[in-house]
């Protein structure tokens, strides 16, 4: 893969020239002429990357959508997704009805998005809950409710996103279809009470192999159990009634890197050198993992014969794939975070030359190239400078996702980081500076 050095080339240019003619030299302007100054660009500062997994826990149940698959990588491990959910109940008037008969119950469950392969079938298992949960409770991605060991339904299909209907739709088995029926005749079922004593709730489940996440969207108006039932006209014309979901479905994400470079993280201080994992670091906040990344000789660096200052600082990280279509995309944003020996986040990182916003990157690649070029650029200008004048320390950061970028689709995006030493993409501090010409 080329390096991503042509994304802001025009940007830069002009950056360059104000720079020379305006920026904060700390010299006198009218004893050195701009046509006497001439740019130079270094980019041998050594930049260290680190993996550290900072243990983290947060909302599921606020999303309308619950996550069902698993993805397995050889450096990350294997992170596994449960959706929970239980029923609601719609009044009816089922027992008032005359002449009608059962025909068959449906769980639908509208399509939300994907993450990964869905070209292959999808292996889904559906457990029901041994309690139903409580409606509007919040529940996190850590948390689990005990279902029953043998799956009640099992399923497998290829995704239809494209489909007209945008759905899976699993036929439930007819004996129990028909009992619910049954007690919905006798208005044995009546409330959601009742309802919960029959259904209790799902749990959701996925035994395939494929590297892939499916969200279903359980909140949609379309979403939950259908039961289909005829008249006993010459007609039959069909009816049928939905029963939604509760609110509050969530999801429980696992990791497990167990043989893997990054077991070794265990506590908040650990910190994996990238040079022990293939070169490479990580930011994948479903797993709590982020990059670490600190420059040592900042302050060192061999500066140029007659250095004068500092116009431009650019940190430039290139995610490590191959092709934009390997539906593994990385985070659409990511943000500097000043950070301590217990990897927290203390606050962000200024951006640009004012400093007066974060620093924070979009991923952005060029089209139409043969070899993908792609990466993050942070403008840390107003931070290298105020390091390189001792107004501030030259503090290691983390990289993370901004909280304000974070959703449950957005957690599951990876970021993998060449370091230095990799051979394909590489972490560079692109420095611009001043001197007498």
């Amino acid at each position: 893969m080329q390096t991503f050095l042509r994304l802001a080339l025009l940007v830069l240019v002009c950056l360059l020239f104000s720079a020379c003619m305006n920026g904060d030299l700390d010299v006198g302007q009218s004893l050195i002429q701009p046509d006497e100054m001439q740019i130079q660009y270094i980019d041998t500062v050594t930049v260290n990357l680190s993996t550290v997994m900072v243990p983290d826990s947060f909302i599921t149940s606020s999303d309308s959508s619950v996550l069902v698959g698993r993805w397995t990588d050889a450096q990350t491990g294997l992170m596994q997704a449960n959706g929970f959910a239980s029923l609601s109940y719609t009044t009816n008037d089922l027992p008032d009805q005359k002449g009608i008969r059962f025909d068959s119950l449906v769980l639908e469950m509208d399509y939300a998005y994907s993450v990964g392969d869905t070209l292959n079938s999808f292996a889904l298992q559906i457990h029901q809950l041994q309690k139903p949960l409580e409606s509007g409770a919040v529940h996190y991605n850590t948390q689990s409710v005990a279902y029953t060991t043998q799956p009640l339904i099992r399923k497998s299909f290829i995704p239809q996103f494209k489909s007209a209907t945008r759905q899976v739709r699993v036929r439930i088995p007819d004996v129990l279809a028909r009992s619910f029926y049954t007690k919905l005749i006798s208005k044995e079922i009546n409330s959601v009470e009742t309802m919960n004593d029959f259904w209790k709730g799902f749990a959701f489940l996925s035994a395939s192999p494929n590297n892939v996440f499916l969200a279903f969207n359980l909140s949609s108006a379309n979403s939950g159990i259908r039961l289909y039932y005829r008249n006993n006209e010459i007609s039959q014309t069909a009816y049928n009634l939905l029963f939604p979901f509760q609110t509050g479905p969530f999801t429980q994400l696992t990791n497990d890197r167990q043989g893997t470079g990054l077991q070794a993280l265990q506590r908040a201080t650990d910190a994996l050198s990238s040079r022990t994992t293939q070169n490479s670091s990580f930011v994948l906040p479903a797993a709590s993992l982020y990059t670490r990344i600190e420059i040592p000789s900042l302050t060192q660096f061999v500066k140029p014969e007659d250095f004068l200052g500092l116009n431009l600082a650019e940190l430039l990280l290139e995610p490590i794939r191959r092709d934009v279509r390997d539906n593994a995309p990385p985070p659409a944003e990511l943000g500097l975070y000043f950070t301590n020996t217990q990897n927290e986040t203390i606050e962000a990182v200024p951006g640009n030359t004012s400093g007066e916003s974060s620093a924070v990157a979009t991923y952005s690649y060029l089209p139409n190239e043969i070899e993908l070029q792609d990466g993050y650029v942070f403008n840390l200008t107003n931070h290298i400078n105020r390091v390189l004048r001792g107004e501030s320390a030259n503090r290691p950061m983390l990289l993370k996702v901004p909280s304000g970028s974070l959703t449950l689709r957005s957690r599951l995006q990876r970021a993998v980081l060449g370091n230095r030493q990799n051979t394909t993409d590489r972490v560079r501090l692109k420095l611009y500076v001043t001197s007498d010409a």
